[in-house]
C-alpha cells in the first residue's frame, strides 16, 4: 500500500516560497508573495481551496495537482484574473512519510529508478552509476562468456537520493564483459560493458555534445546517431540538464532536474551502452551565466557529483569537476568553467586549475590532447556579441594557456566546446615564436544536442571562423587514426541523423612548434 502523499513541506513556487501543513485531508499554508495564505482540501493527489493576500487585499481560488512524493505540483489560480501556479518541493520527504527521490519519468519497475549508466572507463576497470529503487542492497554483476562473475554489493542511502556509483576493477582488456544490476526488486537486462582502448592503440573516436534540454521528448534521434557511430566514449560538456528558477533553490530540486534528464528514454539507452563522462556549464550549475558568486554552488556540486560517474573530481588540493581521461591515443581534459569563474576578476579556470591543466598536458604521453571546455576558447565574435568565451571573460588565462603550450612545445592539442546552440569550427594560425612557428590552433564547437538552435550566423564577424551551422541540432566527433598520414585528427560535426555537416582533417605534425 502506498504511503500518504507527504504534502507537508516547503515549495518554491510561482508566487514565492510556499509552506504547507497537512492534517488529514485539511491543508493550510503561507507563501511569501504579498503575505499570502491558503486553505484547502486534499483529495488523492489534488488540492483545491482558497487563497488570501493581505499585502494587496485580494483573494480567490486555486487548484494544485501533485506528482509522486509531492515533489512538485502544477496548478492554477483565479480571482481578479487567472494564471498558472506551479511549484517544486525544496526537501526530500522521508521514506516513511511517502517521500520519493526519483524524477517524474523514473522507471516504474525493476531494481532501479534510473540508470544504469556506464561512466568513466579504463582498460582495466569501469565506474557504473545507478539510482536504486529503495534502500535494500543493490548488486552490480559483471560476467564473462566463460561464466566468471564478479559481484559488488552496496546499500543505497536515502540522503543520497539512492544514487550509487560502483567501481569494478581488475578487468582484462579484450574480454567481452556483460553487466547487470539486481536487488530484491529484480534485475536489469544484461548489457555489454565496453572498456577504454589501451594507451598504445592507434585509433579512437570520441563523441561530445552539450545542451540537452528536450528531455521530455521520448525519442531523440540524435542520441541514436551517436550510438551508431560507436565512439569509445561520450563527453557531455555542459548544460546536460537545465535548471530553471525553481530548480536552483535547493539540492533536492537540483536532483529532480538531474534525474528527469537522465531518465529520457533515448539518453537512458545510450548511456547504458556507451561510457559517458560529464562536466557542467551554467544551466546544470545554477542560474544563466552564473559564476562562483552563486550562493548555491556547494549544493550544485554535490548534486552534480551524485549524478555522474567520473573517476575523479578536481584534485585533493583543488575542488571542481575537472579531470582527465585517457582513451587510447587521446587524452581528454575536461575543464570546469564555473567553480572558479568570476566575472569581475576575469577568471574562468582559476590559478590552481590552470596550473593543473598545463602540468597535466605537459606530462601526458597521448599523441592527441583534447581540451574539452564548456566555454568557447578561440572564438572572437563572441566578445562583441557579449557571449561567454575565454577571450572576453578570461583573456589572461587564455594567453597564459596558449603561451605555456608553445613554450613547452606540448604537442597534439585541439579544443572542443559547447554552449552556444550553434556549431562552429575555428582556426587560429600558429604564432611567430622568434623564428619558429607555433602550433596551429583548432576548436570545434557543437551545440545543441536537444534544444532550440540560436539561428544567428557569425560568418564574416569572426576572424577565426572556418565553418558554422546555426539552424539544427548537432554533435561532434573527434576521429583519430595515427596511421592516416596527413589527417591523423579529423574534427567532424554531424546532424541529428548522423549526417556530416562539415569536417576538418588535421595533420598531427602541425599541432606542434615548427621551424
Amino acid at each position: 500500500m502506498d504511503s500518504p502523499l507527504p504534502i507537508t513541506g516547503s515549495y518554491s513556487t510561482t508566487f514565492g516560497t510556499l509552506r504547507l501543513e497537512a492534517r488529514g485531508d485539511k491543508v493550510t499554508g503561507r507563501y511569501t508573495h504579498q503575505d499570502g495564505s491558503v486553505v484547502g482540501t486534499l483529495q488523492g493527489t489534488s488540492l483545491r481551496g482558497t487563497w488570501v493576500q493581505k499585502g494587496n487585499a485580494s483573494e480567490g481560488t486555486f487548484s494544485f495537482e501533485f506528482d509522486r512524493g509531492a515533489n512538485g505540483f502544477r496548478g492554477t489560480w483565479e480571482g481578479g484574473g487567472s494564471g498558472p501556479w506551479n511549484g517544486v518541493r525544496l526537501e526530500l520527504a522521508p521514506a516513511d512519510r511517502g517521500g520519493f527521490p526519483g524524477g517524474w519519468n523514473s522507471l516504474t519497475e525493476g531494481p532501479l529508478l534510473a540508470g544504469p549508466m556506464i561512466g568513466e572507463v579504463s582498460p582495466h576497470g569501469a565506474w557504473i552509476w545507478a539510482q536504486a529503487r529503495c534502500t535494500s542492497p543493490l548488486t552490480l554483476v559483471v560476467a564473462t562468456p566463460d561464466g566468471e562473475v564478479s559481484r559488488i554489493t552496496r546499500t543505497p542511502a536515502w540522503n543520497e537520493w539512492l544514487c550509487q556509483v560502483f567501481h569494478v576493477e581488475d578487468l582484462r582488456p579484450g574480454v567481452p564483459y556483460t553487466y547487470w544490476l539486481e536487488s530484491t526488486h529484480g534485475k536489469t537486462p544484461a548489457r555489454p560493458l565496453s572498456l577504454a582502448p589501451a594507451p598504445d592503440t592507434r585509433a579512437v573516436r570520441i563523441a561530445f555534445g552539450s545542451c540537452l534540454c528536450f528531455y521530455h521528448h521520448a525519442d531523440l534521434p540524435i542520441l541514436e546517431a551517436i550510438e551508431r557511430d560507436a565512439p569509445a566514449c561520450l563527453a557531455m560538456i555542459g548544460d546536460n540538464t537545465y535548471y530553471y528558477s525553481f530548480d536552483w533553490q535547493s539540492e533536492h530540486a537540483m536532483m529532480l532536474a538531474q534525474l528527469r534528464a537522465r531518465n529520457n528514454p533515448s539518453f537512458r539507452r545510450l548511456v547504458a551502452a556507451l561510457p559517458t563522462v560529464g562536466v557542467w556549464d551554467d544551466h546544470d550549475f545554477g542560474p544563466n551565466d552564473a559564476d562562483n558568486r552563486f550562493s548555491g554552488k556547494d549544493m550544485a556540486f554535490r548534486a552534480f557529483r551524485r549524478s555522474w560517474a567520473n573517476a575523479r573530481w578536481g584534485t585533493n588540493a583543488t575542488a571542481g569537476v575537472f579531470s582527465s581521461v585517457r582513451m587510447g591515443p587521446a587524452e581528454l581534459f575536461l575543464l570546469d568553467s564555473r567553480w572558479y569563474r568570476n566575472q569581475p576578476a576575469h577568471t574562468l579556470l582559476g590559478e590552481s586549475q590552470l596550473v593543473w591543466l598545463v602540468e597535466s598536458l605537459a606530462r601526458s604521453t597521448a599523441p592527441v590532447k583534447i581540451i574539452a571546455s564548456p566555454t568557447q576558447v578561440l572564438a572572437d565574435a563572441a566578445v562583441a556579441k557579449e557571449w561567454e568565451c575565454f577571450r572576453r571573460d578570461a583573456p589572461q588565462e587564455l594567453e597564459g594557456l596558449l603561451g605555456e603550450i608553445e613554450a613547452r612545445d606540448i604537442r597534439g592539442v585541439v579544443f572542443v566546446s559547447g554552449d552556444l546552440h550553434m556549431a562552429n569550427l575555428f582556426h587560429q594560425e600558429g604564432r611567430d615564436l622568434h623564428g619558429r612557428r607555433g602550433p596551429e590552433w583548432w576548436e570545434l564547437t557543437t551545440s545543441p544536442l536537444a534544444n532550440d538552435p540560436w539561428m544567428e550566423s557569425i560568418a564574416g564577424k569572426d576572424r577565426y571562423l572556418v565553418a558554422e551551422v546555426v539552424d539544427r541540432c548537432n554533435y561532434g566527433l573527434i576521429d583519430i587514426d595515427l596511421d592516416r598520414a596527413g589527417s591523423e585528427v579529423l574534427l567532424v560535426c554531424k546532424d541529428e541523423k548522423g549526417r556530416v555537416l562539415f569536417d576538418q582533417p588535421i595533420a598531427l605534425p602541425t599541432l606542434a612548434v615548427r621551424r
